[in-house]
């Protein structure tokens, strides 16, 4: 008996739909502890406040791509992003928007922090 050898196996929806509900999720938790607790640490001006930029950048992306997949399913996004081989002229706007994001809220994390009076 053998096996069926899909060259492109998809999860099937409900699978990818929870899958964007815990990214959703995690990027939400990434999120609070990545730029809310540095900032919350700040305006107590505790004596180490620091920042991680993967955290950072990794937090909205995760935020955003998890809420695309929950809405819009794995079709939908998948035909809205592409592959990994191939992306979409779409995807890539996607994709940049998304690091653009990611770059101004360190550079603002950033600035804010440096107005407390701490060098980052």
């Amino acid at each position: 008996m053998d096996a069926p050898t899909d060259p492109n196996p998809q999860q099937p929806v409900r699978k990818m739909r929870w899958l964007g509900f815990f990214m959703s999720i995690g990027g939400g938790v990434l999120a609070y502890f990545s730029i809310v607790l540095p900032l919350v640490a700040a305006s107590h001006h505790e004596d180490d406040v620091s920042i991680s930029l993967k955290a950072v950048m990794l937090a909205p992306a995760l935020v955003i791509l998890g809420l695309m997949l929950l809405f819009m399913g794995n079709d939908r996004a998948g035909r809205l992003m592409g592959s990994r081989q191939r992306p979409t002229p779409f995807g890539w706007v996607i994709c940049i928007v998304i690091a653009g994001i990611g770059i101004l809220l360190y550079e603002w994390l950033k600035s804010r922090l440096r107005a407390y009076g701490y060098s980052i």
